[in-house]
């Protein structure tokens, strides 16, 4: 809210702003609608029911469609396991609608695979520690498992290191983000796949769209920028 307001007596003419909490950043888009600036979000989006009841609007939102990107991940991960096994998922801060929407995007897919169980679903809050924490104790009540879905690559790092502890093979690890240490986990095979957001496209879009609304010329309300899934042939 601080920084909002710092930039309001600065008389900035956009905002773009990527959230960290879905409903949290509602007041602050208030203060900038006040202050008749318009609001990009980026990234992660507003919760729409939150922000209509509080009378606040954004000019666009630039960003992944993580539902798709959970769908893909779900897809991936049937296919490996051939439609059978016992997976777990690592969620990310419970109510973050990111994290949130991967989920979905994700149980989607495996919960019509009647082959696939999902043994377990448990937050891991993004990080990594506590990716390897959880499922150092799942690994201990779930021996079985055969994949991993992480809705994040921190989370999923963490597994890696749970799995190679614990001297298990054989687990299929999923992440999300494709960043430079999942990429280079899949390369050396420990992690299977992620599925990549493009940030650096979000940015530009970003920009290119602020730079539009600030001449006042129409903008989409959505900007979508697409998901791919990364695997070992696509990381080198």
């Amino acid at each position: 809210m601080q920084i909002v307001e710092n930039l309001i007596q600065r008389k900035v003419q956009a905002i773009c702003v990527s959230p960290s909490g879905s409903k949290e950043i509602v007041p602050a888009i208030l203060k900038a609608n006040q202050a008749s600036i318009p609001v990009l979000i980026v990234d992660t989006r507003v919760d729409a029911a939150a922000l209509a009841k509080a009378g606040g609007r954004a000019a666009t939102f630039i960003g992944s469609d993580n539902i798709e990107g959970g769908r893909i991940a779900g897809r991936f991960m049937v296919e490996q396991l051939q439609g059978k096994g016992s997976v777990v998922i690592l969620e990310g801060v419970p109510g973050h609608e990111t994290g949130d929407a991967r989920l979905k995007g994700f149980r989607e897919v495996v919960d019509r695979e009647a082959g696939i169980k999902v043994a377990a679903s448990q937050t891991a809050n993004w990080e990594r520690d506590q990716g390897y924490n959880v499922l150092q104790n799942l690994l201990q009540s779930q021996p079985d498992i055969r994949g991993v879905f992480a809705c994040n690559d921190l989370m999923a790092l963490g597994a890696v290191e749970a799995i190679a502890a614990a001297r298990k093979t054989g687990i299929l690890v999923v992440g999300f983000d494709a960043t430079s240490d999942a990429r280079e986990a899949i390369r050396k095979n420990s992690m299977a796949a992620s599925i990549a957001q493009h940030p650096e496209e979000m940015g530009r879009l970003a920009v290119e769209n602020a730079l539009a609304v600030i001449s006042g010329k129409p903008i989409p309300a959505e900007v979508p920028v697409k998901v791919e899934l990364i695997t070992k042939s696509k990381s080198e």
